[in-house]
């Protein structure tokens, strides 16, 4: 069965139409601590303990998809507008496919998104690529207002992830990189970076 009656709200936007921010603390509250992902669960951390600090820092902005018959989180997804350095190993092709001022300066401006989460009550109702559609309409929106033509993503190396970015959403690889543990110079993981870019 899947979810009809639902739709997306920026953190802000539901600030104002709860007015008593009392009221609106307490909902935020009870629905981000319902909000589960098991397979990453720093996903619903960051939601409970870190969006709304961040959201009013205007470090990055956090949208709710919302059940709007129950009122319960769906998914939520976060945007901030970065500046995207290139690795010295990124190829002049690939710069190219980004923008000319990427190959000319070896970085570009670009929309991050920072989290994508889907609450795991919702998985066989709700299909991620929904909740990554809605966060390509807000992107698409503002490249058509000021121009940012690019939208990425990151992720630690893995080819579920990035069949997810990759074959079913449109990304493209650009560059990949050793993170080294800070605490154990043994342990590393690669971070893959891919980019979406508006027509």
């Amino acid at each position: 069965m899947k979810i009809n009656n639902h739709y997306v709200y920026s953190l802000s936007e539901v600030r104002t139409f709860i007015e008593d921010s009392n009221h609106f603390e307490a909902y935020f509250k009870s629905e981000s601590e319902k909000f589960c992902t098991k397979l990453n669960p720093t996903l619903s951390l960051f939601l409970k303990e870190k969006s709304l600090k961040l959201n009013d820092q205007n470090l990055l902005r956090t949208y709710l998809i919302i059940n709007t018959d129950t009122l319960e989180f769906i998914g939520y997804f976060c945007l901030k507008v970065v500046n995207i350095k290139l690795d010295d190993n990124v190829s002049n092709k690939i710069k190219k496919k980004i923008s000319s001022d990427a190959k000319k300066n070896n970085e570009f401006p670009a929309i991050l998104i920072t989290k994508l989460a889907r609450n795991d009550r919702y998985k066989n109702e709700f299909p991620g690529k929904l909740i990554m559609d809605y966060a390509l309409s807000i992107g698409n929106r503002i490249y058509k207002s000021i121009a940012l033509r690019h939208i990425c993503v990151d992720w630690y190396q893995n080819e579920k992830l990035k069949h997810f970015y990759c074959e079913e959403c449109g990304f493209k690889v650009f560059q990949s990189k050793v993170i080294k543990n800070h605490n154990d110079e043994k342990e590393s993981k690669i971070l893959v970076s891919a980019f979406y870019k508006y027509q």
